[in-house]
């Protein structure tokens, strides 16, 4: 396969919005120029590698869909393989239910993932430390009937499962009776929640052999990276008000830390400005798009020019634009919003002949596409303070402005100090047109 599309079919497959890429892949592009010199990669791998032995570094990692989140996390990655340690990465969305996710959850999936990287090469961890932790998973095992009925609904896993180790079957096991109904799920935490310090206990001797496994290889230590675990709906989940943002990342902060192991979590943009959660974490990053324009609204030819280089990378622009000087009104019109960069290029493919070059007309096209997805997305009530953000990039924050972040209506940017803008396609959309004539 070539290393870049060269045909207008070959588009589609290159540019994946949601296939993030690793430093060493030719696709590859460092962002961080265009992030406010902000090198997200480097500050985590510090961190980690000036931890003393037994000490262990967490650190979270926000970021709105789309700014390329993933890809810097696998550059931690690589980073942190090339100063020697072992490196467990966990998509929250393969591996945990992100529609009712617990602390719980996170550790039992993190466990079986160091068990399974573990066995894949070749560390012979002792018999006994992975027998604990099966004991343990054994002993929360439940048998009443009504618990029984909800193995059901894991049997289309039965086969798949079967061929799994012990302790991976156990955890899919027990995270399957988790997303069964509420009252089973429920009463199975409370189960488990008063055997936790037990399990943590359990799973910290795994951990501490592996890592001295794992020393005697030259690896220099354990990082859990866990990637998505930002997805996780908002939801109101008590009577107290609390929000199963705050469930998981405050109040159970410390379970979440208790492992021993470096961890890196993405955590919902919802929470980096809660001063609650800079009690239990130094120094939450959130990760900003690239800034395509600077705060007065003209283009910024640094960043401009680094996602022409993204662009650049997947596919040969001589060959499939008629005019090449049109990437930039594709970059302009994506907000540094790298999700909607390469959705723009595939809009302009949809709107081009087989055997065509994409041309004026269809970038065109494609911008006002874009334009039209994101005016669905407005509310009346959003439509002043998208007014007010067209004047003030510098907007003070409130709960309507953290709606419309999530939303991608409202951007934000890092130049020295963080500042924010109305996504260009929001700028053209016809119902905040509509508005800002009317008035």
């Amino acid at each position: 396969m070539p290393l870049k599309a060269t045909r207008l079919n070959e588009i589609y497959r290159y540019l994946n919005p949601d296939e993030p890429v690793s430093p060493g892949d030719p696709r590859y592009v460092a962002l961080a120029c265009g992030r406010g010199d902000q090198d997200f990669a480097r500050a985590i791998v510090r961190r980690v590698c000036s931890m003393p032995v037994g000490q262990y570094h967490h650190h979270l990692l926000a970021g709105y869909r789309g700014c390329g989140k993933s890809t810097e996390l696998h550059a931690v990655k690589y980073a942190l393989e090339a100063q020697g340690y072992l490196v467990v990465y966990l998509n929250a969305e393969d591996a945990l239910d992100l529609a009712d996710v617990q602390y719980l959850d996170v550790l039992i999936a993190l466990v079986s993932a160091w068990a399974d990287l573990a066995r894949a090469i070749g560390l012979r961890v002792k018999p006994s430390l992975v027998k604990d932790i099966e004991r343990w998973f054994e002993e929360i095992e439940i048998v009443e009937q009504r618990w029984r009925e909800s193995e059901r609904e894991g049997e289309a896993q039965a086969e798949t499962s079967a061929r799994l180790p012990l302790l991976a079957r156990l955890s899919l096991n027990l995270r399957t009776r988790l997303r069964s109904g509420s009252a089973v799920r429920e009463e199975i935490r409370r189960k488990i929640e008063r055997r936790l310090s037990d399990f943590e206990a359990r799973a910290n001797a795994l951990l501490d052999n592996i890592a001295e496994l794992a020393g005697k290889k030259g690896h220099a230590g354990l990082v859990a990276i866990v990637d998505n675990l930002e997805k996780m709906p908002l939801k109101v989940v008590n009577s107290k008000g609390q929000t199963s943002h705050a469930a998981l990342f405050i109040e159970h902060a410390d379970a979440l830390k208790a492992l021993h192991c470096h961890t890196v979590y993405t955590v919902p943009t919802t929470l980096i400005d809660d001063p609650h959660l800079k009690l239990f974490y130094s120094d939450p990053d959130l990760m900003p798009m690239v800034k395509v324009r600077t705060p007065d609204g003209s283009p910024d030819q640094e960043g401009v020019a680094l996602l022409r280089e993204v662009l650049c990378r997947r596919m040969d622009v001589r060959a499939l634009f008629a005019d090449p000087n049109d990437l930039e009104a594709l970059v302009l019109a994506s907000g540094g919003v790298l999700r909607d960069l390469f959705q723009l290029v595939l809009f302009a493919a949809d709107y081009t002949g087989e055997g065509a070059q994409i041309g004026r007309q269809a970038v065109q096209r494609a911008i006002a596409r874009l334009s039209r997805e994101y005016d669905g997305l407005i509310h009346e009530e959003d439509l002043e303070v998208l007014r007010r953000a067209l004047h003030n990039a510098y907007l003070p924050g409130s709960a309507r402005l953290s709606q419309l972040l999530q939303k991608q209506l409202v951007l934000s940017y890092v130049n020295g100090e963080r500042w924010l803008a109305v996504h260009p396609a929001v700028r053209e959309a016809p119902r905040l047109r509509a508005y800002l004539s009317a008035i």
